[in-house]
């Protein structure tokens, strides 16, 4: 009897620590969720919420640094799309596959990715070189990942302020 009452109450609490702690995985505090993101030719337009900071990548001038926080949300909806296109499931280093008998598509240049996620004191990186133009629907839902990020980060008014490269990307 005293086992079942010492199990019973042992169960009680950790039920009641993970109520108080979140232990369900699917659920992330939006405070322990941070990333790196590097995109564009190179990859080197970073947003960086770790240091609460964005580079743009100028091309042959020097980058720019500037502070740029997201939101709490902001994080949150973010983490939420990328638990949506199962960002978490793709390999380290994605790429797209294609058939010996099928013709492959090149873009040059062609946009890289970078990815450092922190997230329930888990780190997820992936890194893609988005070369190949073959219809492909994991490339897609990066794709579709991406442009979420960059609308936000294009959303913000200290980006906003940004001047435009005087060159560009052959």
């Amino acid at each position: 009897m005293n086992k079942v009452f010492f199990l019973a109450v042992v169960l009680a609490l950790v039920a009641s620590f993970c109520g108080i702690a979140g232990c369900n995985e699917s659920k992330t505090e939006v405070s322990s969720f941070n990333l790196v993101f590097k995109y564009g030719i190179t990859a080197r337009n970073i947003l960086d919420t770790f240091e609460r900071t964005y580079t743009k990548d100028m091309v042959t001038d020097p980058p720019i640094t500037i502070e740029l926080s997201l939101s709490e949300k902001e994080k949150e909806d973010i983490y939420k799309k990328m638990v949506e296109s199962e960002f978490f499931n793709y390999p380290d280093e994605f790429s797209i596959s294609v058939p010996p008998d099928e013709l492959t598509g090149i873009v040059t240049p062609y946009n890289s990715y970078y990815f450092k996620v922190e997230y329930n004191s888990r780190i997820k990186e992936l890194r893609w070189d988005d070369e190949i133009t073959n219809q492909d629907e994991q490339a897609d839902r990066l794709r579709d990942l991406v442009m979420f990020i960059r609308n936000i980060i294009e959303s913000k008014e200290e980006y906003k302020e940004l001047p435009e490269p005087t060159s560009a990307y052959l």
